[in-house]
């Protein structure tokens, strides 16, 4: 619904422009409240020991196909969309041209979505698939058993991602590879990455999108949470430290020169 409104919005700006709607008058779009934006499916992600024990459950390829959209964040209809001339072993990176919806082959969902990613410790996984399958340049490499012209298809992937989640007891209804691309820009901010450059990678046209992916778990609100109560506890310590050593130093007289220490006050010597 918001996005009906922001195209009917775009309709009647290109109007204005061409004069067909009075100049700076307020679009019927813009007076529409369709409330704030709600989601059907339950969001979270999984935390490294439960993503770890679902892909030990996983055969390949859909293991493969997992573990590169957890490493790279790239959308499943992108890796899907991954053709040999793609990927390059050498550098250990895939390059985003194309993604695979219900096997329509297209441009990725935006400009922005093209890129090169890195594919890091995978890049010997992929050689050895390369091997296997004797990887032409211009083949798929997620292929159909059956038909290796084309892509795999993604519910597949999904209906084996959610038997092995089930097997694991940590299935949910919003579970998808999806989840695991929201997992990746969680994590990437988690290990040191700036928010620039998980929504660069991410292939987000703005922050504000990188934000709605981003989850912080309430182990890692904890974690931070106790840096902060740790800082303050330290804080706190050093000036109970200097209180304390205030108020044992026992106050020095004045040292009076030898010179001086005998002699009879001026006011005995007038009397």
């Amino acid at each position: 619904m918001h996005g009906v409104r922001a195209i009917m919005s775009r309709v009647y700006h290109y109007a204005e422009g061409h004069g067909l709607w009075e100049e700076g008058k307020r679009n019927p779009p813009s007076k529409a409240k369709i409330g704030k934006k709600r989601h059907k499916r339950e969001r979270r992600i999984h935390s490294f020991e439960e993503t770890a024990r679902v892909l030990a459950r996983l055969e390949e390829p859909n293991k493969l196909i997992i573990e590169t959209c957890i490493a790279t964040g790239a959308r499943i209809s992108e890796v899907l969309g991954l053709k040999w001339k793609h990927v390059n072993l050498d550098a250990g990176t895939i390059k985003i041209e194309q993604r695979v919806w219900h096997q329509d082959v297209g441009r990725p969902k935006s400009e922005d979505s093209r890129r090169i990613l890195g594919i890091g410790d995978l890049a010997e996984r992929f050689q050895v698939k390369a091997d296997t399958d004797g990887a032409k340049h211009d083949a798929w490499v997620f292929h159909q058993k059956r038909a290796p012209d084309k892509p795999l298809w993604d519910s597949g992937v999904r209906d084996a991602l959610h038997q092995a989640a089930e097997d694991e007891g940590c299935d949910f209804s919003g579970l998808g590879p999806h989840s695991f691309r929201r997992a990746n820009i969680t994590w990437r901010q988690q290990v040191g990455g700036s928010a620039i450059e998980a929504s660069k990678i991410a292939g987000h046209s703005d922050l504000e999108m990188t934000g709605e992916y981003t989850f912080v778990a309430p182990e890692r609100q904890n974690e931070l949470t106790r840096r902060i109560q740790e800082k303050l506890t330290e804080a706190t310590k050093r000036l109970e430290a200097i209180a304390a050593d205030s108020a044992t130093a026992a106050p020095t007289a004045p040292e009076v020169p030898p010179s001086l220490a005998n002699t009879t006050p001026a006011t005995t010597l007038v009397q």
